[in-house]
């Protein structure tokens, strides 16, 4: 092992020496949602019956179905980046739009429309105050500092889920940060900052509970920490009308207020990916404001769309989309800084997927958020983050003036033969497992590493060289087996999640009338895999990566394992672990003694 680290060391560098990673697939990861937990703060609107009721009791309601069931999810989102530059037209500023109230212009909409929309030249917003006298936080353009001291973003994507538990469909739901699981943050808070990580970024937060001691112990082994304020989908927070949008801004906005005076938080980001269709916001809000994204021959509706066809009716569509989901979004950021005020400035964002050409999105209807204070983006284009103008960290770097966190990235550690292809033989469905992998195939640590540093040194580079990243948060602290074993999305064969009346299938593997035609492509036979003590190979099939698979159980930082009378997992570190160690520690001079 300790050959091997000197001679991964060797070729990593903070310069950040990256190789072609071939095609670019998009994948959104971290906590998609079918769970049936409900946001508490949000009165669950029932549609299914003529009058509808209002309920705030999450435990008995029934899971509301406000929008048409989204027909994409992360595998159908996954694709290869456009090489063309995107288009552009005259940008737009705006004064204070901060409310989802505003009338939507006369051009928006309107499927059979075929007008451009209306650019509207005002005074630009007055500069907000970047800088937390108390806090000490501050953004000085596109630099961050604490305490007056610069500060690159070292940090690391914390869901600590153990092995046995889901958190789509069982308490906590995700909240590990409570006082009863202060097993897992002292199992863990010392290890990351022994490794040099500085942040910490959290998926699940139940706004009914405090997390003051999880915050303290944070702070105390100096670990700053980026909070995801919990939508999770349409299921769980239901928008069906512009109140609903103005109840979740004002709720957000008073959680970020209840915790404005706690040293050890960074940021909030408003959701996770809610730009992504799997998690249904994108065609609530079409359809409340009758965009017309959706109803396109498309199963993505209007995602993807070329500006450069200025006749599409998805011209207008797109546009009307954006300027309501970012005015939204930003209502929300207006009320958080709101509530903190001046002395306790924070960061608040809001993660993106990267998908439906982001970037371009960013630079045409990101004026919409003044009150963001960064942009935020999840990228897994394998071992870079974009090449040549494609690279995603200068594309948004030299359409906006705000900074760019990157919020997820990174690989698994898991060489996948379902992946590879040959000319003679391109394997799907998949047979192989963990127990069961074909020969030269299985874990690879030293891949997982090497990949993983090139993206944490292309991040330290673009941010040496003023490119405007902040840093960025590496998937992920420990594998989480539960991907792997729920209806979290993956390619899958027959369902027998379901009875066959119900669109299941009578027939899984290995029973012998099992059909390989219920497969997905580049399915493993044996996903869904419902034992949720067996982490197993359930994932997607993503050219980018490097054995062109993506293994949702096994992009950890370490590997878990169970320890008898606890559900607090022991962990292992893999060898990641030490080269971000490497990198992210502040080097020592050798002390030299000479003697006279």
């Amino acid at each position: 092992m300790t050959q091997l680290l000197v001679g991964l060391l060797a070729v990593v560098t903070w310069c950040g020496d990256v190789a072609e990673a071939g095609q670019y697939t998009y994948h959104a990861m971290a906590h998609k949602s079918a769970t049936k937990v409900v946001n508490p703060e949000v009165p669950i609107i029932q549609t299914n019956t003529e009058k509808p009721t209002v309920s705030t009791n999450p435990t008995t309601a029934t899971n509301p179905a406000p929008t048409p069931t989204p027909k994409e999810h992360p595998k159908a989102a996954a694709g290869v980046a456009k090489k063309e530059p995107p288009s552009k037209h005259p940008k737009q500023t705006v004064a204070s739009t901060h409310g989802v109230h505003h009338r939507s212009s006369q051009h928006e909409g309107g499927k059979h429309s075929h007008h451009h929309p209306v650019v509207k030249h005002v005074a630009p917003p007055k500069p907000r105050n970047t800088k937390g006298t108390k806090s000490g936080i501050e953004l000085r353009g596109k630099k961050l500092f604490v305490d007056g001291e610069p500060f690159f973003v070292k940090g690391v994507a914390y869901s600590p889920v153990p092995l046995g538990d889901d958190p789509l469909y069982g308490a906590p739901y995700g909240d590990y940060f409570t006082d009863e699981y202060s097993a897992f943050w002292v199992r863990d808070l010392p290890l990351l900052n022994a490794m040099g990580a500085n942040s910490v970024r959290t998926y699940a937060w139940n706004t009914t509970r405090d997390h003051s001691k999880f915050l303290d112990m944070a702070h105390s082994n100096n670990i700053k920490v980026t909070i995801t304020y919990f939508l999770g989908s349409t299921l769980q927070t239901p928008i069906t009308s512009k109140e609903d949008m103005e109840r979740v801004a004002q709720n957000f906005g008073r959680q970020v207020g209840k915790y404005k005076d706690h040293p050890a938080i960074l940021g909030w980001t408003f959701g996770n990916e809610i730009n992504g269709g799997w998690n249904g916001f994108i065609y609530a809000i079409d359809g409340i404001y009758g965009c017309g994204w959706m109803p396109q021959p498309a199963p993505q509706g209007c995602g993807n769309f070329d500006f450069k066809n200025k006749t599409s009716p998805c011209y207008n569509a797109t546009a009307c989309l954006y300027k309501h989901l970012f005015q939204w979004i930003d209502r929300a950021a207006e009320l958080a800084h709101k509530n903190l005020g001046q002395e306790n400035y924070r960061l608040i964002m809001s993660t993106f997927a990267d998908i439906d050409n982001l970037a371009d999105r960013i630079d045409r209807f990101g004026h919409w958020m003044p009150n963001i204070d960064l942009w935020a983006a999840q990228i897994y284009r394998g071992k870079t983050f974009g090449e040549g103008k494609n690279d995603f960290i200068l594309q948004v770097n030299k359409t906006s003036d705000k900074p760019l966190a990157v919020t997820e990235y990174g690989v698994d550690a898991y060489m996948d033969s379902c992946g590879i292809c040959t000319k003679k033989h391109c394997p799907t469905p998949c047979y192989n497992s963990p127990g069961n992998e074909t020969k030269g195939y299985g874990e690879d640590q030293k891949t997982h590493a090497i990949w993983v540093a090139a993206l944490a040194g292309r991040l330290y580079q673009a941010y040496h060289e003023g490119a405007g990243a902040l840093g960025g948060y590496v998937m992920a602290w420990i594998d989480e087996a539960w991907k792997t074993t729920t209806k979290f999305p993956t390619n899958i064969c027959a369902d027998n999640t379901k009875k066959k009346k119900n669109g299941g299938w009578k027939y899984h593997y290995p029973h012998k009338k099992f059909d390989p035609k219920t497969c997905d492509f580049k399915a493993h036979v044996e996903c869904p895999n419902l034992n949720i003590w067996k982490p197993s190979l359930c994932g997607q099939y993503m050219p980018a990566f490097p054995d062109h698979y993506l293994n949702e159980g096994f992009f950890g930082i370490n590997t878990v394992y169970g320890v008898e009378n606890t559900n607090v997992n022991g962990i292992e570190p893999r060898l990641v672990y030490a080269v971000l160690q490497d990198m992210w520690l502040p080097k020592i001079a050798p002390i030299v003694i000479i003697s006279v």
